[in-house]
């Protein structure tokens, strides 16, 4: 693949398009090197193809088309890329562009023309108050060409990276002047006297003894050790009196006060929330939208199925009452389930009459249903737990508990809290190995960090706060990572997969997927959904049991918003439960 620089450039495809190759034309390569810079922020792809004793270069669309000339491929742009126009409304250019003598009609709100989410309009029609008010929130975006963030897979490992070097805590102590390699370190007894002395590589410990390397789990065993806290019990034979936790603890803090120095919208108390956003909720594209009362978020009038900007005060689904429907009335009477994040008035579940509802409304847990409640409990009991799932695999459910919350050591305990952050870093380190960056318009920040570490937003496109991470690990080496969301017992969602290189092929993603399912199930969770790169959809959908999910399915998930990327498909597959046993 060939590398070009991304960068937001609309006007340069089209004017490519119309007259780019014209003979004669000044500063040509300089506007063709612009259209292909914008067609690289869109997601599309480059590399050369021999022809007749050449190289010509071919472009590659999100969707996977491939064409043979920029012209080609510039218009498929401004078409949209392609897509049919029955699953969204997409990014395109002004008619009058495309066909001068031929306007084309659309039945929308009004005739809205838009390129890379920029939205122009010669006559503009007349507004209402919340049509104004989406105009107000981009005129604060610093950008206002918004397009929806991309899930580009890497399709190998970068040069010189260390893909073939293993993912461990290790390693990633190492990495961050955490400890050093070839530091001694002795395993102690209750009594603090040493059982096992070794040294510090990153393929794990090499004992002194048999010279045989060890992860930390097996170190420990290795020592005769059932105390199952390796890294509390892993001292540094340095004098310093350091266990490997206390390095793990060290490298965090350092980690989230240089986080805290570097994020201006951190220290700025996240004012960004204060703003509308400017990418529908449900297609994440720019536009004409229409924005809730209540909260930031913004839709298009038809991915929400409504023929009309509607009248008065108006609530987006998720701040509508989750069991009634029924828009925000004062903030007394609503409350927020833990599990599902949906919006429910206090009096709705008791009308349900569900007499074995275990609903604390005036404590700290509040569930929308018993069967929330029953999700929430089953995945606090599982987090933090490995599973062996055989051939020296485990599978473990992780959670943030607030990175950048003083109160996290308290909540997990400070051994356990150090460890859960590092497996978060590892994690993080595997999904950029396997992604492209991805930063959301609208915070500016990295979207893979914030899932992983579950950062929270009033915007609830960018409201993470939801996720687990489900890692795979063979000897204390992390391989393969899954971020997911349970919106209680009807849907939960798995937006981001990864396997590291050095370990692909080996099946390792469907141990962690039949391991996740399988507890879904035991949940009560009745379907599971991912948006799935068009390159990958026979692979969910042959290999796995996924299938695509229609428009119409889609649009009964409204209240629920699953993280979408550009020029991805979603994708479903409906889980057997035990319920339905």
């Amino acid at each position: 693949m060939i590398p070009f620089e991304a960068e937001f450039c609309p006007e340069a495809v089209v004017r490519w398009y119309h007259e780019g190759s014209t003979p004669g034309m000044k500063s040509s390569r300089q506007l063709s090197l612009k259209a292909k810079k914008h067609l690289s922020a869109m997601g599309w792809s480059f590399w050369y193809a021999p022809k007749n004793g050449r190289h010509e270069l071919r472009y590659k669309s999100p969707n996977g088309k491939v064409y043979y000339s920029l012209k080609t491929a510039c218009k498929s742009c401004i078409n949209g890329d392609g897509r049919k126009e029955e699953i969204r409304v997409r990014v395109r250019a002004t008619a009058q562009d495309l066909e001068p003598k031929k306007p084309r009609k659309r039945k929308s709100l009004s005739q809205e023309y838009q390129l890379s989410g920029e939205l122009v309009q010669p006559n503009p029609p007349k507004r209402g108050k919340k049509l104004k008010k989406q105009e107000k929130s981009r005129e604060n975006q610093t950008n206002p060409r918004v397009q929806r963030s991309s899930k580009r897979v890497r399709e190998g490992p970068l040069p010189h990276s260390s893909h073939h070097q293993p993912r461990t805590i290790l390693s990633w102590l190492i990495d961050n002047n955490g400890v050093s390699p070839l530091a001694k370190v002795y395993y102690r007894n209750k009594a603090g006297d040493p059982l096992m002395k070794g040294r510090i590589t990153r393929d794990g410990i090499q004992c002194d003894c048999c010279f045989r390397v060890f992860g930390l789990t097996a170190f420990e065993a290795h020592a005769g050790s059932n105390n199952h806290r390796p890294a509390a019990n892993i001292m540094l034979d340095d004098g310093s009196g350091r266990s490997l936790s206390n390095c793990q603890r060290q490298v965090r803090d350092s980690m989230i006060k240089g986080s805290k120095a570097q994020s201006p919208q951190t220290v700025k108390g996240n004012s960004y929330e204060h703003e509308n956003d400017g990418l529908c909720s449900v297609c994440c594209y720019g536009g004409e939208l229409i924005c809730c009362d209540r909260c930031p978020s913004a839709f298009h009038v038809n991915c929400l199925g409504l023929k009309e900007v509607p009248d008065g005060d108006w609530f987006c689904p998720s701040c509508c009452c989750g069991i009634c429907g029924i828009g925000h009335l004062s903030d007394d009477s609503f409350l927020t389930c833990q599990q599902c994040e949906r919006k429910f008035h206090v009096g709705c579940p008791r009308k349900k009459q569900s007499s074995d509802l275990k609903n604390d409304q005036t404590g700290k847990n509040q569930f929308c249903s018993h069967s929330c409640g029953q999700v929430f409990s089953g995945l606090q009991k599982l987090t933090g737990k490995p599973i062996p799932v055989g051939n020296n695999l485990t599978w473990t459910l992780l959670k943030s508990v607030g990175c950048f919350d003083s109160d996290t050591d308290h909540a997990l305990g400070v051994e356990a809290s150090a460890e859960n952050h590092s497996k978060l870093s590892v994690a993080l380190d595997v999904m950029h190995e396997c992604f492209e960056p991805s930063k959301d318009v609208y915070t500016g920040r990295d979207l893979v960090e914030d899932v992983i570490f579950s950062r929270g937003s009033k915007l609830k496109r960018v409201n993470f706060k939801g996720f687990y991470t489900v890692i795979l690990e063979e000897n204390d080496e992390l391989v393969t990572v899954a971020t997911v969301r349970v919106y209680g017992d009807r849907v939960a969602e798995m937006p981001l997969v990864a396997t590291r290189f050095s370990h692909r092929r080996r099946g390792m993603c469907r141990v962690l997927v039949d391991e996740l399912e399988k507890n879904l199930m035991k949940f009560g969770v009745e379907k599971l959904v991912l948006p799935a790169v068009p390159a990958m959809v026979d692979t969910w959908t042959k290999n796995f049991g996924f299938s695509q999910m229609t428009d119409e399915e889609r649009s009964k998930l409204l209240q629920y918003t699953f993280l979408d990327f550009q020029g991805t498909i979603m994708c479903q597959k409906l889980l057997k439960t035990l319920k339905d046993l």
